[in-house]
């Protein structure tokens, strides 16, 4: 009868306790990992390699993600705990309701502000003038008929301050614009013959009567147009009251050249 051979036995390996030669003194630094004991000036512990005094190296610092997270604070035992959530949730939505409020009281006046910015001007042009006075061949008209060296004046005589040239439309609309030519003329020659309004007070109402808004502006004495930013909304009529004149004398008339409204398009 056939025997087979026999396994050989594997021996095991037997591991042998490596003696520790090395001398320590009072300078060296335990290891917080295994608590063997390493010089002072070594980084790293020369049994497992975990680094030495606290450091943390790259590989276990947290990512950058995680650094970011907000901490959540220990929550506090007792009344100042318990009332701590309710508060921030009240504090959340009285923020809420005042942006809200906000938003709808401020909120379409700003969009305006905004369209009135970057929108071009449109000229408008009033369906009927009127004044409180006119010099002979100076009638309200010639206040709005596009021509620079004709004018409106006041009749002579009379004090300037207190007199008006009133503008009406056949719509109301969002005055954004005026633009005024004061004096006789365009021309600086021409400019200084007759007097000129130095400040005027301008007043608008809607189509139903009703103020809304008056302002006055001041002009400079010079010839060209002076633009003027005057926004106001559902304008249907505006009265320009001149307060007082530049070069003002007996002989001279009140000159307004030419004044121009207008809208947001």
């Amino acid at each position: 009868m056939a025997v087979r051979p026999g396994r050989e036995a594997v021996r095991r390996p037997r591991v042998r306790a490596v003696a520790d030669e090395y001398v320590g003194s009072p300078d060296d630094v335990a290891c917080s990992g295994c608590g063997t004991a390493n010089p002072a000036e070594r980084s790293f512990c020369r049994r497992c390699g975990a680094p030495l005094g606290g450091t943390r190296t790259a590989e276990t610092r947290p990512p950058w993600w995680r650094r970011l997270r907000w901490r959540r604070t220990p929550r506090r035992r007792g009344p100042a705990g318990r009332l701590r959530r309710p508060l921030t949730w009240l504090a959340l939505l009285l923020a809420v309701v005042a942006l809200g409020w906000a938003a709808t009281v401020y909120g379409p006046s700003a969009v305006d502000a905004l369209r009135d910015r970057f929108s071009k001007p449109k000229s408008v042009r009033p369906v009927t003038v009127t004044a409180s006075s006119s010099a002979p061949g100076h009638p309200a008209e010639l206040a709005v008929d596009g021509a620079w060296n004709r004018f409106w004046a006041p009749a002579a005589g009379r004090e300037p301050g207190g007199q008006w040239l009133e503008a009406s439309f056949g719509t109301s609309f969002r005055l954004t614009d005026l633009v005024f030519h004061p004096g006789s003329s365009d021309r600086a020659d021409e400019y200084l013959k007759q007097a000129r309004p130095a400040s005027l007070t301008v007043t608008a109402w809607d189509g139903g009567g009703r103020k809304v808004g008056e302002r006055t502006v001041t002009l400079e004495d010079k010839p060209g147009e002076q633009a003027v930013r005057l926004t106001l909304d559902g304008v249907s009529r505006v009265r320009l009251t001149i307060r007082s004149a530049h070069g003002q004398r007996p002989s001279r008339l009140v000159a307004l050249g030419e004044v121009e409204f207008f809208r947001r398009a």
